[in-house]
């Protein structure tokens, strides 16, 4: 047994981290130097810097201590009861390998380890080696990482709402248009459960997707009454427009794309391109059930808005068909609650205001 412990400590002191052996009761049987340098620079109490002493059971004494014992925070009782399972594991065999994540913080600075248990096979006295490696550096850059993503999306953000505070000044219908089918698709992506930085994009591209239109004339667009075949074509390239704004714009997200295709359906006959199920993007796809819904319980100005009732109807029948089916179960799910609070506060006979102004 003693030349197992010289073998290991020959090996053990090599390293950087900070290493204890432990037996198969638990008991620290081994430290390194490195362990031994911590335990010295950071006031430790224990005797012979731990050696003798049960890891498990200095853990369950901090996992069970009162409250107000002052012995560690909720945090700390939290991650000791986890620390105690997986080191019970790995010393059973029940696991290969357990790693957690913990801070170690000191007055003078803010610091991250990893704790890392192993176990040592060859029935020897050492059953397992733990390690606490220092990733302050690590989660130092992770923080930044972070912080610099929320800076871009910051910026993204800002960059779309000053192109569509453009389109409001030219042509208020497709501003508030644009914003109600943003609502409208990250409630749906919500629903089908987009993570939050698909959602992120998809709102932004749902706050642009009509962008094209500013360069139709404003004759055309609000026109109160049919407009001609010629017309209509113009009106058709709109999708097309906006991708030639936005396709030099280097969004982490097809936003671009969004733009480009929320017109096209999944049976191939939408437009520009009459791309089919799948080639089109899912936040396009989400775009287009929005955009639907919006359109036709909103004045314009050729007509006023129809019953929300119309809308649901052309979604159901075109479920599958024109609209993609999960979209359109997602975005009936949170209509349907729309109808139902809106009719309930105002009833049907309000015909002047918005849903979503008031859900």
């Amino acid at each position: 047994m003693i030349e197992d412990f010289l073998s290991y400590n020959s090996v053990i002191d090599a390293l950087t981290a900070h290493v204890a052996l432990l037996n198969a009761q638990g008991e620290i049987v081994a430290v390194n130097e490195a362990w031994r340098t911590f335990s010295e620079n950071n006031g430790s109490s224990l005797p012979a810097h731990g050696i003798g002493c049960n890891y498990i059971g200095m853990l369950d004494k901090l996992a069970h201590a009162p409250h107000n014992s002052g012995l560690g925070s909720h945090e700390d009782i939290r991650i000791a009861i986890s620390v105690i399972a997986g080191i019970t594991s790995v010393l059973d065999g029940q696991s290969a390998k357990f790693q957690i994540e913990y801070p170690c913080h000191a007055p003078w600075e803010q610091r991250w380890f990893l704790m890392t248990v192993t176990p040592l096979p060859g029935g020897t006295a050492v059953r397992a080696i733990v390690s606490h490696e220092n990733i302050t550096p690590l989660k130092a850059a992770e923080t930044e990482v972070r912080a610099q993503g929320s800076r871009l999306a910051l910026a993204f953000s800002s960059t779309v709402e000053a192109i569509a505070l453009a389109i409001e000044k030219r042509d208020p219908y497709t501003a508030g248009h644009q914003r109600q089918v943003a609502t409208l698709a990250r409630k749906i992506g919500q629903i089908m459960q987009l993570n939050d930085d698909q959602l992120f994009g998809l709102h932004l591209g749902a706050t642009v997707h009509d962008i094209g239109k500013i360069s139709i004339p404003a004759e055309i667009l609000n026109r109160p009454g049919a407009l001609s075949s010629p017309e209509y074509s113009i009106i058709r390239c709109h999708p097309e427009i906006g991708h030639e704004i936005l396709r030099g714009v280097d969004f982490p997200w097809p936003i671009a794309n969004m733009v480009l295709q929320h017109h096209e359906r999944v049976d191939g006959s939408g437009y520009p391109h009459g791309l089919k199920g799948d080639e089109i993007c899912l936040e396009a796809r989400i775009i287009g059930v929005a955009d639907v819904f919006d359109a036709i319980i909103s004045h314009r100005p050729y007509r006023p808005g129809h019953h929300m009732d119309e809308a649901l109807r052309e979604l159901k029948q075109g479920r599958g068909k024109l609209y993609d089916a999960d979209v359109v179960d997602a975005g009936l799910s949170f209509f349907t609650q729309v109808s139902t609070a809106w009719h309930h506060a105002h009833g049907p006979e309000d015909e002047n205001s918005h849903p979503l102004t008031h859900f």
